[in-house]
């Protein structure tokens, strides 16, 4: 058996990461007829964002007193209480919140948090007017534009982009009422959107898997930033396609094989080849 390794000197720029080119030492070298090839070893770090403009799902919005104002998140990694500060990040810089007189704590208005017990993600959103929040408990932050004279509530907007994916919300605006409400998940969250990588090379043909040149398969280990290393407890060759090759690829992509960011290119990728006359 022949080990070929992989390393961050092998990524194809402009593949966020998620491609590497192996080329053969001799300018290239002939697969024959029951040719295999294995994982041997993978370590990576788990640098996916869960959040980003390849997963069209960085932009939402909301409502203030008939005015729509775009919450739009950096790609990055994101679980659902950083979500919420960014949402409250966006109103402070709009002058969308109160002040509380007797602690300065900032009041915000829609807030978005995890449901432990429904499996859901909650929205919940509560109305303003000077009833609720009496000027001698609640001031508005210097500049703003708006006021407390008339009734109103504020609404989540979900757009048709994938965001609704990540808090399991349908397209369309929650908050319409002028009473508080909780809205919950109408389907399952996807905090992150990747569950599986599928490791591909393009020298494999397998015709019991689609797509037909994946060699193996395995989940994001850990938390997010840290470093995993994928060891199969056995080999699992596959055939190679026959023919003369002077290189080439793996990549790494989601289980719907969907393009994935990778942002650490610090990787290495063993393989093991068997040739059939071994």
């Amino acid at each position: 058996m022949r080990t070929i390794v992989l390393n961050r000197q092998s990524i194809v720029p402009g593949t966020n990461n998620s491609e590497l080119e192996y080329v053969f030492p001799g300018g290239g070298v002939s697969i024959g007829p029951g040719d295999k090839l294995a994982l041997s070893s993978l370590t990576m770090f788990y640098s996916t964002p869960n959040i980003t403009t390849l997963n069209n799902n960085t932009s939402y919005a909301y409502e203030w007193k008939g005015v729509t104002y775009p919450v739009v998140m950096p790609d990055g990694f994101y679980e659902v209480a950083q979500i919420n500060d960014f949402l409250h990040q966006t109103m402070i810089n709009n002058k969308h919140y109160l002040v509380e007189t007797s602690t300065n704590n900032f009041v915000y208005f829609i807030t978005l948090a995890v449901n432990t017990v429904t499996y859901k993600i909650d929205s919940t959103v509560y109305p303003l007017s000077i009833a609720l929040y009496p000027a001698l408990d609640y001031t508005i932050p210097a500049g703003a534009d708006w006021d407390l004279s008339v009734l109103f509530s504020p609404s989540l907007t979900i757009l048709p982009n994938s965001f609704g994916n990540v808090i399991g919300f349908a397209a369309g605006s929650y908050g319409t009422v002028t009473v508080t409400t909780v809205f919950s998940s109408t389907s399952t969250p996807q905090v992150s959107p990747l569950s599986t990588f599928l490791l591909k090379c393009s020298l494999v043909n397998n015709s019991y898997s689609v797509p037909n040149s994946v060699i193996y398969s395995f989940p994001p280990f850990g938390s997010f930033g840290r470093q995993f290393t994928v060891i199969p407890p056995e080999f699992s060759f596959l055939d190679l396609q026959t023919g003369s090759y002077s290189t080439f690829r793996i990549s790494l992509t989601d289980q719907n094989d969907r393009p994935i960011s990778i942002l650490d290119p610090d990787i290495c990728i063993l393989l093991v080849i068997k040739s059939s006359k071994e």
